[in-house]
């Protein structure tokens, strides 16, 4: 009986202290990056973990850059990440880089539409 007492008081003292570690372990790179993000984006992300939730944030913004806004407001970035997090499949935007786009179309390219064929 009283080694039974003494395991459960050590099994106490040991859980204890693995807790006490638990509280003192430093905060990882990724959720000093997260913490980072204004809070607004760190409630839309809030679901995700901060490794993931750092990779959506970012492809939302890579995706503004590909869009021709490579400094995008607030607002903006908060519009492009709720298409990352929740994209709509029934409505597709289109933009379009104009008649700058590179690389230039192909003089292969039929001039007639596919639509034609």
């Amino acid at each position: 009986m009283r080694l039974y007492c003494y395991a459960v008081i050590g099994l106490l003292l040991l859980s204890g202290a693995a807790a006490a570690q638990e509280e003192q372990r430093a905060p990882t790179p990724d959720e000093l990056a997260f913490a980072s993000l204004p809070r607004d984006v760190q409630a839309m992300l809030s679901a995700l973990p901060p490794r993931q939730a750092l990779q959506k944030y970012d492809y939302a913004r890579q995706n503004l850059v590909a869009l021709g806004n490579p400094y995008p407001s607030p607002e903006q970035m908060r519009t492009q990440l709720e298409a990352v997090l929740a994209p709509r499949y029934t409505a597709v935007q289109s933009f379009s880089a104009g008649s700058t786009s590179f690389p230039p179309l192909s003089p292969l390219v039929p001039a007639i539409s596919f639509e034609y064929r």
